[in-house]
């Protein structure tokens, strides 16, 4: 299986952290890489009976729901993290839990109003005819914020075995799914996207009662998220949305500039080597709670994550050809000329996950200077660059992008490690 070799190099280097990190983190990625399996057999039967033209249109529903969705959380989900974190009461954690869940289902309500509302723009805006399935999907579309939810909320309790769950669970329903309608012939982009987003609500339904939520005193704790959301959420809520939303601008500017068909080229190349971004997740996320009564990260948690992501990208560098071949076919030969790149902006994006640390200690202004830098970097270099060189520039931009992301955060770690960050 993909990434099996690395799997096995994670868990046995482990063994020089914590027992109990090192246990939550080899759960994690093992459960994010059997995520990463199902996931590539979705890609397989979606690529395989869809088509580059149908997929691409599927890959856009997902670039616009992506993008819209990072502007609905409004620093709520991040604060929870935060706060939840930083409680040592159990039974304020499960009162904390029942308040996002209550957020979270006005969030996707508004959300879902929105996806309606933009349907009737899409096809004056772009050269699809789509308008009318995001309309179709537009009330499932409610639950593409939960995701958010759910992963402040294992990571700030250490239950971080629960986002993997709702993933794999959701996974392995839509693969289900898509091969009983691939083996009728009866699979169309609309069916793909449906289909999607019921399983991802079957699956909440599922870990819902892990979290075991508690919905008393919803006022006074809704009070204490607030004063978190203004001196951390918000602030850290506009750095993350100019950073991540100019970030996933290269799927739409490749979609205008170029087509969909292309976009879906570029996205499933984004898929393939996203894997190394996840081990450096993992490891983060177990540490988390941790950080908050740190003061500074282990030295050994940059040399694990650096000899991780460095051996990523030479294990993609050598395979990612026979990788897209294996999978999709032919047809998508296009795929592997975009790997190599895009892993050297994730090897950037995974040696700043352990500055998480920095949420972990409130540092909201300071995240946001670091995240609007690289919004300009993205949104500068996108525009400039992907209507001369296509994908190439975005992929550019992307490397640079990360690069100044990983140097501001080094840089803010360094204020605070020597005492001059308040």
């Amino acid at each position: 299986m993909i990434w099996l070799l690395s799997f096995l190099i994670l868990k046995n280097t482990l063994k020089i952290l914590q027992s109990k990190t090192a246990k939550q983190t080899g759960i994690l990625f093992g459960a994010q890489l059997a995520m990463v399996g199902i996931g590539f057999g979705i890609k397989t039967i979606q690529t395989r009976f869809l088509g580059p033209e149908g997929y691409g249109l599927y890959a856009f529903f997902g670039s616009v729901t992506g993008l819209a969705v990072l502007f609905f959380r409004l620093g709520f989900f991040s604060s929870l993290q935060v706060v939840i974190a930083e409680t040592t009461d159990h039974e304020k954690e499960r009162e904390f839990f029942g308040l996002g869940f209550i957020i979270n289902l006005i969030v996707g309500i508004l959300f879902g109003a929105f996806i309606w509302v933009i349907s009737f723009f899409l096809d004056h805006w772009f050269p699809i005819n789509m308008g009318w399935i995001f309309r179709s999907v537009a009330p499932l579309a409610i639950v593409i914020p939960t995701r958010a939810l759910i992963e402040a909320l294992s990571v700030g309790s250490n239950k971080v075995q629960i986002v993997p769950i709702y993933d794999n669970v959701a996974k392995f329903l839509f693969v289900t799914a898509l091969l009983v309608l691939g083996v009728y012939g009866k699979l169309s982009v609309l069916d793909a996207i449906a289909f999607n987003l019921i399983t991802l609500i079957i699956s909440f339904w599922v870990i819902y009662r892990q979290f075991n939520p508690s919905y008393q005193n919803l006022r006074f704790n809704f009070q204490v998220l607030w004063r978190k959301v203004k001196s951390y959420g918000f602030p850290f809520y506009i750095g993350n949305t100019a950073n991540q939303s100019t970030f996933k601008l290269d799927e739409i500017f490749i979609s205008y500039f170029i087509n969909t068909t292309v976009n879906g080229f570029y996205t499933l190349a984004t898929i393939i080597a996203s894997p190394m971004i996840m081990g450096s997740q993992a490891l983060s996320n177990a540490l988390f709670k941790d950080f908050s009564k740190q003061d500074r990260i282990p030295k050994k948690v940059f040399l694990f994550n650096t000899a991780w992501l460095l051996g990523s990208v030479v294990f993609l560098f050598f395979t990612s050809k026979w990788l897209v071949l294996f999978f999709f076919g032919e047809d998508f030969s296009e795929v592997p000329q975009y790997i190599t790149g895009l892993s050297i902006a994730f090897f950037f994006q995974g040696l700043y996950q352990p500055f998480n640390f920095l949420m972990a200690k409130s540092k909201g202004k300071e995240l946001r200077n670091v995240q609007v830098t690289e919004a300009v970097i993205n949104i500068s270099g996108n525009i400039a660059l992907i209507p001369i060189l296509g994908v190439t520039g975005a992929i550019y931009t992307s490397i640079v992008a990360k690069l100044i992301h990983f140097l501001g955060k080094w840089y803010y770690y360094q204020k605070y490690t020597s005492g001059k960050l308040g």
